[in-house]
């Protein structure tokens, strides 16, 4: 099955419209390795988990859901979930944590995705931002698919009216089954990326495709980023500096960051003041609660912002930043409001000319091309990781992500029963990492070699021996 047409390296978007994109600008300057890079001596247990060695469990940790609220969110042991002849059984090697897993478990069976689904007696498992190894292929399961292969998951089947991760168990699982449907949205990793560099192609392939009709134009002077202190709010950020410093956008000057939380406000200067800076922008962080805000506002940007990105779930906040849109600009809907919900005054969009673009996921050819962008280390996705868990506490990183305690991506690491939220900061608690590695975990960055080193100190000893 084709997965869209990928956008090569050297192509570039030399028109002043909104319409077209190109890979090119994801050259990130994140000041890191390749995300190729590769551990000189693989040691035995990573080497033995990497060659699925050890054989398949009798039985699994599984999170599952069976109504509403956090207190229906439970961890199980379970029998490993039984193969048809059209199945894979496969390994949930790392899973991206997304506000979606807390809207599933705080909505239960009133989820839009599932008034349909029996969840009391079938259970959710949520979790699709997934990093996968396929473990066994049934004999009538899709032929692309072998032992060992290593696949991302696009979780939102359209011609099945189905999702994974909602009526489709997901990733938060340690050993699971997926049939045929989706092994149709399966798309296989092909170079030796880390496992949470692949889970996070999702959430980057989300950002993308919300440019997809109305991208940032050469004369934008201000961009806004709504609700820009979370994780998805960083990635938009990211994505217009990068194309500023590799001149995409050279009348950029002003990126505008707002946020109801000075942790989060506080945490974008820490990754952005200096990045700005060497890209020739001026990064500004204001609490719209605080009073003077319009005031500021009209200092800030005189003639209104150019492109606008609401992070934000709130109709109210994103209306009352329409007064701040310039003529011409666009409102980028990236948010998840809920469906029936927010005036919209159809005059002034009108009048003012103003683009209004919404996105509330990605398609196959999205996740396609993030994850090759992403494979010739155009883009290093660890960029947007903040913290890891392991099985046991995943409710735990669920619930920091529902309350904003992480400033970005919270990663699960299903094969890694025990390991407590954890933020990559304060990893080298746990883990003795290499010199090299243990300075770049202090500074909050994680990488290839990091999760490799991790997982060698953290990885179960497999049954039958092995360091």
């Amino acid at each position: 099955m084709g997965h869209g047409v990928q956008v090569p390296a050297h192509v570039l978007d030399t028109s002043p419209g909104r319409a077209k994109n190109s890979a090119s600008f994801f050259c990130f300057f994140t000041g890191g390795a390749s995300p190729r890079e590769n551990l000189t001596h693989m040691s035995t247990k990573t080497d033995r988990y990497k060659r699925l060695e050890g054989g398949v469990p009798e039985r699994t940790l599984v999170w599952q859901l069976s109504g509403k609220g956090f207190e229906s969110f439970r961890l199980e042991e379970i029998p490993v979930p039984r193969m048809g002849p059209r199945d894979i059984l496969f390994r949930s090697d790392t899973n991206g944590i997304c506000a979606s897993d807390v809207k599933i478990i705080n909505q239960g069976g009133e989820h839009a995705r599932l008034k349909r689904y029996d969840v009391a007696r079938q259970k959710v498992v949520p979790g699709h931002e997934a990093s996968i190894t396929v473990v066994k292929v049934g004999p009538e399961a899709d032929r692309r698919l072998k032992p060992g292969d290593r696949c991302i998951v696009q979780a939102d089947m359209l011609e099945h009216d189905s999702a994974v991760g909602y009526d489709v168990w997901g990733a938060m699982i340690q050993y699971g089954v997926f049939d045929e449907r989706v092994q149709r949205y399966l798309i296989k990793v092909e170079e030796d990326i880390g496992y949470s560099q692949a889970s996070l192609v999702e959430p980057w392939a989300c950002i993308e495709a919300s440019y997809e009709r109305a991208d940032l134009q050469l004369g934008d002077e201000v961009v806004w980023v709504i609700g820009g202190g979370g994780p998805m709010g960083q990635m938009h950020a990211l994505r217009a500096l990068s194309k500023k410093r590799l001149g995409r956008l050279p009348a950029f000057h002003t990126l505008l960051v707002t946020d109801v939380s000075e942790e989060r406000l506080a945490a974008v200067r820490s990754r952005f003041e200096a990045r700005a800076s060497e890209a020739g922008v001026r990064l500004v962080t204001l609490d719209p609660t605080r009073g003077g805000f319009d005031e500021r506002m009209a200092a800030i940007a005189p003639k209104g912002a150019a492109y606008v990105i609401a992070c934000a779930p709130s109709p109210e906040v994103v209306l009352a930043s329409a007064k701040h849109i310039r003529r011409y600009g666009v409102l980028n809907l990236f948010a998840g409001i809920k469906r029936g919900t927010g005036q919209v005054f159809l005059g002034d969009i009108h009048y003012d000319q103003i683009t209004v673009t919404g996105n509330s996921g990605s398609r196959l050819e999205d996740m396609e091309k993030m994850l090759r962008i992403t494979e010739r280390g155009e883009l290093d996705t660890n960029f947007s990781a903040g913290a890891v868990v392991g099985m046991r506490a995943c409710a735990e990183g669920v619930k920091a992500v529902a309350e904003g305690r992480i400033t970005n991506k919270t990663i699960l690491y299903p094969q890694l029963p025990d390991l407590p939220l954890t933020r990559i900061e304060d990893l080298q608690d746990r883990v003795r990492f290499s010199p090299e590695v243990a300075a770049e975990v202090r500074a909050g960055k994680w990488s290839k070699r990091a999760e490799e080193e991790m997982l060698e100190a953290l990885l179960p000893a497999p049954p039958g021996g092995g360091a």
